[in-house]
């Protein structure tokens, strides 16, 4: 391999034809972060050029930069060694000379590990393949990664090189190795050639010593976190302190979900459920009604009373069936709970879920509460209820609140035509909040077929991007899907106002559009009067 690669031109010096690089002339760790910052951020151009940027790092050869590229590298997410793998196999070409130089390094030199790394991403094969052997050579974990990347490569020799040096490194006891591996491992799953470390992954998790799985169970990537549990959980390698701590305070969530279950069942057979209590002050719903429904099933209904106002519908729902399992009504309760100076937001919508239309008047009552969230409910459990009145509701628009004017948008759609028109016309004007504007826009929306148009159309240059976005979209769904099938046509002043709107909107739909308007509209093909 290394007398293939000693016999190119480039290492043997005949590239004097090669073009001048345009790589940046003195790259920063400041101008790497916030590259990274942009490719996290969703900006995949920035891939590109970070890719430069590490091209020219590597042209340097700045000892201090050389190395603060190495650690941003083994911190970097699996997402962005994916990107790089493809951002710096085509930023090749805007070095070529440097290109050349780096080939030259790696049959003849000493090049560093960031000169490693990216010929492990060059586009020759042979240079992957020499880049993988040097790569293999070497005892630090930055390493790691690139080869993680090329054990699924396309060309065998490269990926056998990888795989082989990849099988000494996951047993390395420090578990460091694991989980640079484990990170783009778990993420090139999916590839053609990615299965392979995936599952060598997983069964050094299920099979390893203890100390490798306990380096992945801390790992700072969500899914090695979540595939290590999940492994340790198969074969009962998680003991019932690890999977409380789990479910408490990981923050991927199906981790906590999974281990909380696990706890569940195990602290029942081990017959110590008292130990799951921790989780019914979890921050994570799913945990919460676990924990509820494992100790009313034991006997203890006080959590499942306590958890009747929470924040949550499903911890809600699995309280208040524990109490109808223990023959109370939980509707009582959540009367007792709605009655009291100021009701949690979770008791208001409790009595919405459980009571009866005869329960409207306590809940009404608090209508204006002072917490957003618990007027929301109570418009919320009024609907459910069947008693959201249409007249008190529409003053609840100009809420403060925009959760609170979205419930009571819902409540008041099957009113719509009954409500006030020149005050719903008031309050889309622009000089009311945005979620004023469109709690009105949206009932208007629901009103009739020419109203909704005639605001579409008012709407379509105004100052707002969502409320002009809403009224442009709105527009051409209708006449993509609807127009077609609208038999009737505007009459008198809706006729007349429409006619003036298309005319106003002919500067931001074109006259190709508005004549189309006109068309379905009734008013005929011509946009001038």
């Amino acid at each position: 391999m290394l007398r293939r690669l000693r016999g190119r031109p480039e290492v043997l010096g005949a590239t004097p034809h090669l073009r001048e690089d345009r790589l940046p002339l003195r790259p920063t760790a400041g101008q790497l972060r916030d590259e990274t910052a942009d490719i996290e951020s969703g900006r995949v151009r920035s891939a590109d050029e970070l890719a430069v940027l590490l091209l020219a790092v590597d042209r340097d050869g700045d000892p201090k930069l050389l190395a603060d590229t190495g650690q941003f590298l083994l911190r970097a997410p699996p997402r962005l060694w994916l990107m790089l793998d493809v951002a710096v196999r085509g930023a090749w070409w805007l070095a070529p000379r440097w290109s050349a130089a780096a080939v030259q390094r790696l049959a003849q030199g000493e090049p560093s590990l960031l000169g490693l790394t990216v010929a492990a991403f060059h586009s020759d094969g042979h240079v992957r393949e020499a880049a993988v052997a040097r790569l293999a050579e070497l005892d630090d974990t930055p390493a790691v990664p690139a080869l993680a990347l090329r054990a699924s490569d396309w060309v065998p020799q490269v990926r056998d090189r990888a795989r082989a040096a990849l099988e000494r490194r996951l047993a390395e006891p420090s578990g460091a190795a694991l989980v640079a591996a484990a990170a783009v491992a778990l993420a090139l799953r999916d590839r053609r050639e990615g299965r392979w470390l995936a599952e060598r992954v997983e069964t050094v998790l299920r099979e390893g010593p203890d100390e490798l799985l306990t380096a992945a169970l801390a790992a700072p990537d969500r899914l090695t976190r979540r595939t290590a549990h999940l492994a340790a959980l198969g074969v009962g390698r998680l003991d019932l302190e690890q999977m409380l701590h789990a479910a408490e305070h990981d923050d991927d969530l199906p981790t906590r979900i999974r281990c909380a279950e696990a706890a569940v069942k195990t602290a029942v057979a081990a017959g110590t459920v008292d130990r799951v209590r921790p989780l019914l002050s979890s921050g994570t719903a799913r945990v919460r009604a676990e924990a509820v429904h494992v100790l009313a099933r034991e006997g203890d209904i006080t959590p499942a009373t306590a958890a009747l106002a929470d924040r949550n519908p499903i911890v809600r729902a699995v309280a208040q069936a524990a109490l109808r399992r223990a023959g109370s009504d939980p509707a009582e309760q959540y009367r007792r709970l709605v009655t009291t100076s100021r009701p949690e937001p979770g008791a208001i919508a409790g009595l919405g879920e459980t009571g009866t239309a005869d329960d409207a008047v306590l809940v009404a009552a608090w209508l204006e509460h002072p917490r957003p969230r618990a007027r929301a409910e109570a418009v919320r459990a009024l609907r459910r209820l069947g008693a959201a009145d249409p007249e008190p509701l529409f003053a609840m628009l100009t809420d403060p609140s925009g959760a609170v004017t979205r419930q009571v948008t819902i409540a008041l759609r099957p009113w719509t035509s009954r409500l006030d028109l020149p005050r719903l016309r008031q309050l889309l004007t622009a000089s009311n909040p945005q979620h004023i504007r469109m709690a009105a826009y949206r009932l208007l929306h629901e009103r009739d077929t020419w109203t909704r148009l005639l605001v579409d159309l008012e709407l379509v240059a105004d100052p707002s991007p969502p409320m002009r976005n809403r009224a442009r979209g709105d527009i051409a769904t209708w006449l993509a899907r609807e127009a077609a099938t609208t038999y009737s046509m505007p009459q008198g002043r809706t006729l007349d106002a429409l006619h003036e709107q298309l005319r106003a909107a002919e500067g931001v739909f074109g006259p190709d559009r508005v004549r189309l308007l006109r068309f379905h509209l009734g008013l005929g093909g011509s946009s001038t009067t």
